[in-house]
């Protein structure tokens, strides 16, 4: 299904690791370049400004070839303007195909025809049927599929939050269950989501999705934190139950939500150091941080100003703490620098090193001493007799 020549990717792949294996020091620079000489390599922009550019450029190139039909067709269609949509995402897909045979790999023209392609149909399925839950039900099945065929982060990010959608509007608009089973739902589909990822990312042969996998993951950890952030669960209560908090009332089940603000940023932080997971620390990091912010939306403990200041201490101290601890280890959570992070940037490396090394011409030895003839510290016995 995936529209990228298999050999094609490994290539593309082995490249990228052996400037990660560079720049970690690992491979020296000529060893870089026969890596990168004998790969034929996708045509890519790992620099992201390159990307946006041509991401840009893209977008130009596509609008204007739309324009330029748009001008003939609009004389023809004179009602159903959806249809338009509809042709746009035809053609958007078919340059996107046309760019793939031409080898454009995350170059930056191929996403701006994939993202066009996939707005432009859901905007004519939104015109079509006036329903939001068609709308949502089509970003999952697009976003899978493209994310699938095309190796793409920001579909497998459209997919999800279809997903998402999906449960949230079959909940509020069609009453499928009580509202208030809303946040724990997202917290069971969260959990889901996220060991769903992680099953899949431990199959080697799903290398090509490991960043999409990444993400997802991320995004699932949010989605199970906000489910349960008592701001979150508040303004929604408030907007779609229709209920009005005063000082003397709360959303019901208060307390479990006022403990699961701090309590799971603290478990993310908790597992993301026993796991050794950087993704799921630094979700710990960032739900906490709006963990804080949430309480402090509602009740005011001390000017802001005393807050930043004996915030910026107690971490500075922490972080202070927590390097004296961990500066003198050389094994699990250390302080020490990583040169890579990720395991799965080690399972090729040992194919990366080979081929660097298959050109190089081994060492030769010359020995000084001759033997025979008497050629080395005095005499010898001769070659003949």
């Amino acid at each position: 299904m995936q529209a990228y020549n298999k050999s094609e990717l490994e290539n593309y792949f082995l490249a990228e690791e052996a400037k990660k294996l560079f720049q970690k020091k690992f491979l020296s620079k000529a060893q870089l370049q026969i890596v990168s000489a004998q790969l034929a390599q996708l045509k890519s922009n790992s620099n992201i400004f390159f990307r946006i550019g041509f991401f840009l450029l893209g977008n130009f190139l596509l609008s204007s070839v739309i324009s330029a039909i748009s001008v003939i067709l609009l004389q023809l269609i004179t009602e159903q303007y959806q249809i338009m949509f509809f042709f746009y995402a035809i053609v958007a897909y078919i340059g996107l195909e046309v760019l793939v045979r031409m080898k454009f790999f995350r170059h930056g023209l191929d996403d701006a025809f994939l993202l066009s392609a996939q707005i432009s149909l859901l905007i004519g399925i939104g015109i079509l049927t006036e329903a939001f839950l068609p709308v949502l039900i089509t970003m999952l099945v697009l976003g899978v599929f493209f994310a699938i065929r095309f190796i793409n982060t920001i579909s497998a990010l459209l997919a999800f939050i279809g997903l998402v959608g999906i449960f949230f509007n079959v909940i509020v608009e069609h009453d499928v269950m009580p509202k208030f089973y809303l946040s724990f739902v997202g917290l069971l589909l969260a959990i889901i989501v996220y060991f769903f990822v992680v099953h899949l990312s431990k199959n080697q042969n799903y290398y090509p999705y490991f960043k999409t996998f990444d993400t997802l993951r991320v995004a699932s950890l949010l989605l199970g934190y906000l489910s349960m952030n008592y701001l979150v669960v508040r303004e929604l209560s408030e907007s779609l139950m229709n209920l009005t908090i005063t000082n003397t009332s709360d959303v019901p089940f208060a307390i479990v939500f006022y403990v699961l603000t701090f309590l799971i940023p603290l478990l993310y932080f908790f597992l993301g150091i026993k796991w050794k997971d950087k993704l799921v620390l630094y979700s710990g990091l960032l739900t906490l941080a709006f963990g804080f912010y949430s309480i402090r939306h509602y009740y005011y403990f001390f000017p802001i100003e005393y807050v930043m200041v004996i915030s910026g201490i107690l971490l500075f101290g922490l972080a202070y703490l927590i390097i004296q601890q961990l500066k003198n280890k050389t094994e699990g959570v250390t302080f020490q620098p990583d040169r890579d992070s990720d395991n799965s940037l080690l399972l090729n490396t040992q194919a990366v090193l080979s081929l660097a090394n298959a050109t190089t011409p081994a060492p030769t030895q010359s020995n000084p001493m001759e033997f025979g003839g008497g050629g080395f510290s005095g005499g010898g016995a001769g070659e003949q007799f």
